[in-house]
């Protein structure tokens, strides 16, 4: 046997098993769950069901439109959920809101109260500002699953409640 072929089989199986760690760790949430999202308080129990397996995350915030923020949520540099508040006319009903926004339909579920549109892609919801900025206006939220995210129906629904919540809480509404 030459000495370059006693070599073969233990390069293949350092090889092998290389390949096999590098298919593993793509399966596992190698980053740190953030507490905001683009500054809003956001707990990492509602983002987690969520989040795509990955070795990064980051945001990029944008509020260059009056009356409009969203907030990009990036693993390894792909988008996989996006975050609005939005201001629009008052008395806006929250299916016209639901209309226009990507992954959400107006006849997607709703929740007994009225408050929340959902599905396992996306939701809407109206927030419940003590002390609006806008007193002419009616504060809106959306979060969208966006490719390649994990669709969880329960877990949007609660999500949307939670970002709403925090919203209602931040300088928009007090």
């Amino acid at each position: 046997m030459s000495p370059g072929a006693r070599l073969l089989p233990p390069v293949l199986g350092v090889l092998i098993i290389s390949l096999g760690a590098a298919a593993c760790s793509a399966q596992e949430r190698n980053y740190e769950i953030p507490s905001a999202m683009c500054g809003t308080a956001v707990s990492s129990g509602f983002l987690e069901p969520l989040l795509p397996p990955g070795e990064e995350i980051s945001t990029t915030h944008s509020d260059r439109t009056e009356g409009m923020e969203r907030c990009l949520v990036h693993v390894d540099d792909e988008q996989v959920l996006t975050f609005n508040i939005e201001w629009w006319r008052e008395g806006t009903s929250l299916a016209k809101f639901a209309s226009v926004v990507p992954n959400i339909d107006p006849g997607d579920k709703e929740t007994e109260d009225g408050q929340y549109i959902y599905s396992d892609t996306g939701a809407v919801g109206k927030v419940a500002c003590p002390r609006p900025r806008k007193t002419d206006g009616d504060l809106f939220v959306a979060v969208r699953v966006d490719e390649p995210g994990s669709p969880d129906e329960a877990a949007v629904q609660k999500l949307i409640a939670a970002y709403a919540e925090e919203v209602a809480k931040s300088d928009e509404c007090t």
